[in-house]
């Protein structure tokens, strides 16, 4: 079903549901002088887009520091958010239509008044949201929704421009009355310090959501080879999920022995809240545009993320950012070959990164001399 006639089909059952009665608004005063007491906020989509999201979750706890607020989250993130000290319970949900009438009696238990809707999928978080019981609604529409929902909503903010997607959510709950001067996110589980005396720990994230944001593993093979040689106390840590697990092998397939016995892999092998300790004990993360950069941005972690077809205006560092350096391929289609344009991050440059790499270590460690970088990041592509 495409997703114009998923969208009629939800204005359907909600049209219908709204005209037997329950689901009726009954008059009340503006939302920002409401004191709602049942709040449910819908966070089901990937890591990254719930670390974007908690800047909200926290500007509403705030808000309403009564409140009982329900988070519905991915299972996915379970280990993660299970955590998250301003929520009072959380249901999980995979945002998918088979399980929408389970999440729907779980939270019609908790008879909600607001949804708050900082990311999921349409048109099933809305119904859910409806058919629960809130006579409220605030979503955050992004790129690519079907149009017609917004006739449910009492306040809307949308992703369309080049804003930050953490000022799109603070913008949302803004509407509430809600202080959103506060744009950092959190990470709930609190990491264990990890700790590498006399060395010097730089990360390498080396998947992504999608092959065309992935750096090309050749290139992180030339990083590490760069890194190494430059700095005797280096060390190269590589993070990923179980399915990226082939790409660390391929990254070991192309060192010495000697260079790899200066990595270690964690592709595979850690928890959530495990990962988190992995980056807290890293000087640098070199990352694309993912849930691990995200995650050490919260940390206070250097980072130096790389985009080609995702914005940095929109999802990179948003805070702290003289800890972070950005590079984004110069796309050009009408330049690109047909490789190229399939695999557009290959158009950042082994040196570039490595130059970035060995300022962020640097400033990281000010007990150590700089070490001056082969080739300096390009001015147009380097964000401060």
């Amino acid at each position: 079903m495409s997703k114009q006639w998923k969208m009629r089909l939800a204005n359907f059952c909600i049209r219908a549901y709204r005209l037997l009665g329950t689901g009726t608004k009954a008059a009340r005063p503006p939302v920002h002088e409401q004191q709602f007491s049942r709040i449910v906020v819908f966070s089901t989509t990937a890591l990254g887009d719930f670390m974007l999201n908690t800047p909200a979750i926290r500007a509403l706890r705030a808000r309403y520091p009564d409140a009982g607020i329900t988070l519905v989250a991915n299972p996915r993130n379970r280990d993660l958010v299970s955590a998250c000290r301003y929520v009072n319970d959380i249901v999980f949900w995979d945002h998918k239509a088979k399980s929408l009438v389970a999440t729907i009696w779980r939270l019609r238990k908790r008879k909600p008044q607001l949804a708050v809707i900082l990311h999921s999928k349409a048109p099933y978080d809305l119904i859910a949201a409806v058919f629960a019981g809130c006579s409220c609604l605030f979503k955050n529409i992004y790129d690519g929704e079907p149009p017609g929902q917004e006739r449910w909503l009492d306040a809307a903010t949308w992703t369309r421009d080049e804003g930050h997607l953490i000022q799109s959510k603070l913008d949302l709950v803004g509407h509430l009355g809600c202080d959103t001067s506060d744009t950092e996110m959190f990470a709930p589980v609190r990491p264990a310090v990890a700790v590498s005396p006399g060395h010097r720990v730089i990360g390498f994230q080396l998947g992504a959501s999608q092959p065309i944001r992935c750096w090309p593993i050749g290139h992180f093979v030339k990083l590490a080879k760069g890194l190494l040689a430059e700095a005797d106390d280096a060390v190269i840590a590589l993070i990923g999920s179980d399915k990226e697990k082939g790409l660390a092998d391929e990254v070991m397939a192309g060192l010495t022995p000697q260079e790899r016995q200066r990595v270690v892999s964690y592709v595979g092998r850690t928890s959530l809240p495990t990962l988190l300790s992995v980056i807290q004990g890293m000087k640098v993360l070199v990352t694309g545009d993912t849930g691990p950069l995200h995650l050490a941005i919260a940390l206070k972690v250097r980072t130096v993320s790389l985009f080609a077809t995702a914005s940095p205006t929109k999802t990179g560092p948003y805070q702290d950012k003289a800890l972070h350096k950005v590079l984004r391929a110069a796309i050009d289609s009408r330049a690109l070959t047909e490789v190229e344009r399939m695999h557009p991050m290959a158009l950042i440059e082994v040196d570039e990164v490595l130059g970035c790499v060995i300022g962020s270590m640097s400033g990281a460690d000010p007990k150590y001399p700089k070490l001056a970088p082969r080739v300096a990041p390009r001015p147009e592509l380097a964000l401060h």
